[in-house]
């Protein structure tokens, strides 16, 4: 059996709309031997948990400001955002820049076999077995995930990484690269999803990859919301855009389910 830390991060607006009731439901339902690091905007926004600590993103990690000072009036950002290709949102470097650092900042504390990083606008609503993580984060996989080929980059929604190996430091220090020698600027989109799949291809094999979304789940695969369509929807909820105050519609449902939260 192996040992899990589990991350997020989140803005100071969104602890009362999505980001409370995340970190309330990992408390509730995820094993209470799962090492918690959190990282908001606003220190002040806790929930007393069992084996959590908070962090200031900020005072860790103070390469981040330096990113963010250094790309606040980016032409390139600013051009892209204005005519996107796709999704404006897709080009927003400095936006996606926190969930990086808050995974970088957490590897580097992680003592487990596992780091698991979910958005803070995840929720789970079932308890959640140790085995069903181990199921999930196989060690013999480097990074569990939910690729979309279709749409040219990874949902970052959920993402684990296996400490043990040695591709975790090589990805990491590459995965920081990008950001602090602005590689991301030759990517066809600048967003931490962008960013993930280009470092890890470039430190890793792809059979240590583990998508999700690869058909395994009752043979589907190529949802708008892979998320709640994959194993992860059996406890999780990913409430993505427009949905984060109530839940995933059953527009969004492509598999049927029986738990009530789907109901």
């Amino acid at each position: 059996m192996a040992s899990y830390t589990i991350t997020t991060t989140w803005g100071q607006k969104h602890w009362n709309i999505y980001a409370k009731r995340c970190v309330e439901s990992i408390g509730k339902h995820w094993p209470q031997e799962v090492v918690k690091y959190f990282y908001p905007d606003d220190i002040s926004q806790q929930v007393a948990l069992s084996n959590a600590s908070y962090f200031d993103l900020s005072k860790t990690q103070p390469e981040l400001q330096t990113f963010i000072d250094r790309n606040k009036d980016n032409a390139l950002v600013k051009e892209r955002m204005n005519k996107p290709i796709g999704s404006a949102f897709e080009y927003d470097v400095i936006r996606f820049s926190y969930k990086v650092y808050c995974m970088i900042d957490a590897a580097e504390r992680c003592a487990t076999d596992v780091l698991i990083f979910v958005d803070a606008d995840t929720v789970t609503y079932k308890d959640i077995p140790i085995k069903w993580l181990d199921h999930i984060a196989p060690m013999n996989k480097f990074s569990t995930f939910l690729g979309r080929p279709k749409k040219g980059f990874s949902e970052t929604g959920f993402i684990t990484f296996n400490m043990t190996l040695p591709e975790s430091k090589k990805f990491f220090d590459r995965w920081r690269e990008y950001y602090t020698k602005d590689l991301w600027k030759n990517l066809k989109g600048f967003t931490d999803s962008f960013t993930y799949d280009a470092a890890r291809q470039d430190t890793t094999d792809r059979k240590l990859d583990n998508n999700l979304n690869d058909g395994r789940y009752l043979g589907y695969k190529g949802s708008k919301h892979p998320f709640v369509n994959s194993e992860l929807g059996d406890y999780m909820d990913h409430l993505k855009g427009e949905r984060k105050d109530i839940q995933s519609s059953v527009e969004d449902m492509k598999v049927k389910r029986q738990d009530a939260h789907w109901q």
